[in-house]
């Protein structure tokens, strides 16, 4: 595990090898984590653990309170490059714990995972509320270029987050923990 942030709530490592995974407790049951119940997938650390065996590695990075996860999210990378060349990551999910939802731990997650990329970022939204979260971050639909920087054509909802605010964000984010505080 590599260390990324730590803040008032909890602290935020970068997965790097299957067998992190066993040190870690991943909440299932009651008010836990329910997002792959919901698509018919049983077990996270299982799909944790495969997620981290595949090449090239994916960026599975957690909010945790000791050993316990409270939120995590899964990138990787596209496969295509952007119409300017630069590389497209797609992040396929991200959970909080119901309990600690709206408490700024997945925005973090997005930022951590933005600060591990270059290129562009893309997600496909699965609910509404998940749209409204990605759109307040500053992802865009590719209606809102006047030149889109990939062609989604075949991949209907899918959002982008431009270079520019992703760099804005990020940089947002550093200056913020250089100027007060390294707990924010």
């Amino acid at each position: 595990m590599r260390f990324l942030h730590e803040d008032n709530c909890c602290s935020y490592y970068r997965l790097e090898v299957a067998s992190e995974v066993d040190k870690l407790d991943i909440p299932e049951e009651d008010g836990g984590f329910d997002f792959f119940h919901g698509l018919g997938i049983i077990g996270y650390p299982k799909a944790f653990k495969m997620w981290l065996r595949r090449f090239p590695r994916p960026i599975l990075i957690i909010a945790s309170e000791k050993s316990r996860i409270l939120g995590w999210v899964y990138v990787e990378e596209w496969g295509n490059t952007s119409r300017d060349g630069r590389t497209i990551h797609v992040l396929r999910a991200i959970e909080v714990l119901p309990e600690l939802r709206k408490s700024g731990i997945g925005f973090k997650l997005v930022i951590l995972a933005l600060k591990e990329i270059t290129g562009y970022m893309i997600t496909k939204p699965l609910t509404e509320d998940a749209e409204v979260f990605f759109k307040k971050i500053g992802f865009m639909e590719s209606a809102e270029f006047r030149k889109p920087p990939l062609d989604l054509s075949k991949h209907p909802k899918y959002l982008i987050l431009p270079i520019y605010k992703r760099d804005m964000l990020v940089k947002d984010f550093e200056s913020a923990q250089t100027s007060g505080s390294s707990r924010t």
